[in-house]
């Protein structure tokens, strides 16, 4: 593979995979707070206005913010005010303490947070400005990226600017892997020096340790914690039930306020967590060495960040469900499968159960996480015995490349035009 090539599938690795703490879209929100509040060194806020776009409003109106046992955006402000670290990136929330939750929600229910939908095109869009009781002010524009500041003002002044990102811009590894192939990418993660891709090893600590939290803990739904209850209807301690179990448990933690770090892929923690988990699962399972546990999850991130370069950074479709082709691929791979194999299951998952909705992020999304996994088993189950779905059939192709790309042009001009219907059903309850 030319030398080029590779260094820029090493760079969509590094930059599509980050670690937050949180759900992405009102750790967004903290970090644009606790940036103000660092600008106006914690003065006292009088009114903290908030605007963001819908599908950031949409997934920040149920999932609990880390450490408040909250859920809101009001909440996520509080907490980026108060204790917000912005140098700290999306790990903005730091590890709180129970006497600090009186505090966030008593600013939280000040009347001095204000939350609105911003008038924009932008899939994710931030602007927060602070006004502090001294009458100092500071402003953060945020677009394209949880944490691509373009525009920073104090008092009326500008301390930071940039070009502001075109709506639906892609960044030059975004680009580049719209031209990319399951094959290279197969070529790459299977062949590239190991200590290359090490650092993609730190998914097994973290997102297993969600895991982990989640079956022994009860957050949001319990999904995981109940799908792995011996007592549970039809329980049966099998490979297919850990994968979903854990995975989901992962995400009910995540999703339930856990003050632990996830690993994430394409700018989401719960499509890091369905990369990863179950790859971790099946490797131990089979006994796999560190070297295959890290080509296996390099090639699982790899084709999530591949596939989702099709799809708008936020939209009506649950990624989590791209985010298990990934796991797929890796799979596929710690079972000696080839990359053959790797495209009859991705084949099958778009072919299955494209379309999922996702109606924002709150506990259910654990549901949605143990879906995609489901699917994702069978589809590899059905791949390594040499099934695939036709390419006569729905929006599959003989050629795995342009289903994915067919999945693509599905959501991008079908599936997200449900989003403004979700939003306005969610917010008339």
């Amino acid at each position: 593979m030319e030398q080029n090539k590779e260094k820029m599938y090493l760079k969509a690795l590094h930059n599509g995979v980050s670690v937050a703490t949180g759900c992405t879209e009102p750790v967004a929100v903290a970090f644009a707070v606790a940036t103000c509040a660092k600008q106006l060194d914690h003065e006292e806020p009088q009114k903290i206005d908030v605007e963001v776009s819908a599908n950031i409003m949409k997934n920040a109106i149920a999932v609990i913010v880390p450490g408040t046992g909250h859920p809101g955006l009001p909440i996520a402000a509080a907490v980026g005010y108060l204790f917000g670290d912005p140098d700290k990136g999306m790990k903005v929330i730091p590890k709180l303490a129970p006497a600090d939750e009186k505090a966030i929600v008593a600013l939280a229910d000040s009347g001095k947070i204000n939350i609105s939908v911003a008038d924009v095109k932008d899939k994710l869009y931030v602007h927060v400005k602070v006004t502090t009781v001294a009458d100092n002010t500071a402003e953060v524009y945020i677009a394209a990226d949880h944490t691509n500041i373009y525009l920073l003002k104090k008092s009326g002044g500008t301390i930071f600017e940039k070009e502001r990102p075109a709506v639906d811009s892609l960044a030059d590894w975004e680009l580049f892997m719209q031209d990319a192939s399951l094959q290279e990418i197969w070529d790459f993660c299977t062949t590239a020096p190991v200590d290359e891709l090490a650092f993609i090893k730190v998914a097994r600590e973290d997102n297993m340790a969600l895991a982990a939290e989640g079956l022994t803990h009860d957050y949001g739904m319990k999904v995981g914690r109940s799908l792995n209850n011996p007592n549970g209807i039809g329980y049966d301690d099998t490979l297919a039930n850990r994968i979903v179990a854990y995975t989901a448990a992962a995400s009910d933690a995540r999703m339930g306020g856990a003050q632990l770090p996830a690993v994430t892929n394409s700018g989401s923690g719960n499509q890091g967590i369905t990369a990863t988990v179950p790859v971790c699962v099946v490797a131990e399972e089979q006994n796999a060495s560190d070297e295959q546990l890290i080509r296996a999850l390099a090639l699982s991130h790899l084709t999530a960040i591949y596939v989702h370069s099709f799809l708008p950074i936020l939209s009506a479709y649950c990624a989590t469900h791209s985010a298990a082709m990934g796991a797929a691929n890796g799979i596929c791979y710690l079972y000696n499968g080839s990359v053959e194999d790797a495209s009859r299951a991705i084949k099958n998952m778009i072919g299955d159960a494209t379309g999922m909705i996702c109606d924002g992020a709150g506990c259910s999304c654990a549901i949605k996480v143990a879906t995609s996994i489901q699917t994702m088993f069978k589809a590899v189950n059905l791949a390594l015995q040499g099934i695939t779905i036709p390419g006569t059939n729905g929006v599959v192709c003989n050629c795995v490349d342009n289903t994915i790309r067919y999945l693509g042009k599905l959501t991008c001009k079908g599936i997200t035009a449900s989003d403004p219907v979700i939003l306005k059903l969610m917010m008339n309850k």
